[in-house]
């Protein structure tokens, strides 16, 4: 907090440079305010809004997922609140100042708010997570027609892409907002299932604000992917990619790709991972009750999920079954290639067994996780949310 007072008299000088002197700080986040709120668009806007206070909830909401808390942003120590209202203070201010002087955000930046980025760190160190960034307030919330921002509830929205049905959601963030882009490829499933069931299965869709995710849940022509479908469920992949691609693209700044493919979708994953288009994309992959990491994992970061009782017969695994397991994974190499050390654990995720692969070099992630049912349980949402952190963080 001494960082943010300490800045307070530069920013004065500032506004007062800008014959602004003497008007309250509501004027300036008024302005800030009126500037969204001119870009029109939709509810997405009224239920965001400008508020930096809003990213600091995020902020605070997706730390106290990663540690088991509640996601109320009530739960927060008076000196987390304190140094989250302070920070929150002096980038409004900052907003604010810009506006009045013509000048951008990062001018701003440039012309006095190197304490400003000090005091934001000090928050937040003292909230003890990155504060994910919400985009630039300057610019619109991104929205694309037919389909709300924000987590999506069952029955899942829709886009056609080629000639079927995804399901699509995407963070409530401004334009220039940074995010991970998750593709499932589901597993042997009937029509009405494909989009439900993965998504249900493997909730990541619960986290699309609390850690800026684009979901795209396709759909096989049939009831497998590329099994009878004459050719057509590979382009039609590539068509779902480029169209997240083009819609997004050019609005969020998406860091990194990673598929999810479930039983027969790992088995098919296995292949489409080291599909070309895929090269200079697809960052990792998460092989869930399937196979083990795909051929070109030298390129990729791999994570293979599987389940107890499946592996078991119904019957729980010995420690020594379990280590077997991991290592038919085959995992190892490829961490080895990537820096890692050997593997360690078991740890307890929730509910889930964890091996990990620890002090990689940066930009990689390899584990193993072992839930303890059967073929097509869900996956505890406590290990989903680590998953997602570990993910994220190799976003360099």
């Amino acid at each position: 907090m001494e960082r943010i007072h300490a800045i307070a008299p530069r920013l004065w000088l500032l506004l007062c440079l800008t014959a602004a002197c003497g008007s309250d700080n509501s004027s300036s986040n008024q302005s800030a305010n009126t500037d969204t709120a001119t870009t029109g668009n939709s509810s997405a806007d009224n239920a965001k809004n400008t508020s930096t206070t809003e990213a600091g909830a995020k902020a605070t909401t997706r730390t106290m997922m990663s540690t088991g808390g509640t996601q109320s942003t009530t739960a927060m120590t008076p000196a987390m609140q304190s140094a989250q209202a302070g920070s929150t203070s002096t980038s409004s201010a900052a907003a604010g100042m810009s506006a009045a002087a013509g000048m951008s955000a990062s001018a701003a930046a440039a012309a006095g708010a190197s304490g400003t980025s000090s005091a934001a760190a000090g928050a937040t160190a003292m909230m003890g997570a990155t504060v994910p960034e919400d985009g630039d307030p300057a610019k619109p919330m991104v929205s694309i027609p037919d389909i709300a921002c924000g987590v999506p509830k069952s029955p899942f929205p829709t886009v056609k892409i080629t000639d079927r049905d995804v399901a699509i959601a995407y963070p409530c963030a401004h334009e220039g907002a940074p995010v991970t882009f998750f593709l499932f490829v589901h597993g042997t499933l009937q029509e009405q299932m494909k989009i439900s069931f993965t998504m249900n299965a493997y909730a990541v869709h619960e986290l699309v604000d609390s850690h800026n995710v684009i979901v795209a849940t396709p759909k096989a022509v049939g009831t497998q992917w590329g099994n009878g479908d004459n050719g057509v469920d590979l382009p039609h992949l590539h068509d779902v990619v480029n169209y997240v691609y083009k819609t997004f693209g050019d609005k969020f700044n998406i860091k990194s790709m990673w598929s999810h493919g479930g039983s027969w979708g790992a088995r098919y994953l296995s292949t489409f991972a080291c599909d070309d288009m895929l090269k200079d994309k697809l960052k990792g992959v998460y092989m869930v009750v399937g196979g083990g990491c795909p051929s070109c994992s030298d390129r990729l970061s791999c994570v293979v999920i599987q389940e107890e009782l499946e592996k078991g017969n119904g019957n729980t695994l010995s420690p020594m079954q379990q280590e077997m397991l991991v290592d038919d994974a085959n995992i190892a190499p490829y961490a080895m290639m990537h820096g890692c050390d050997g593997k360690m654990g078991p740890n307890m995720v929730g509910k889930v067994r964890e091996w990990t692969f620890a002090n990689c070099d940066p930009g990689w992630f390899h584990g193993y996780y072992l839930g303890p049912g059967e073929h097509a349980d869900k996956l505890d949402q406590t290990a989903v949310i680590k998953l997602t952190d570990a993910m994220k963080a190799t976003e360099l």
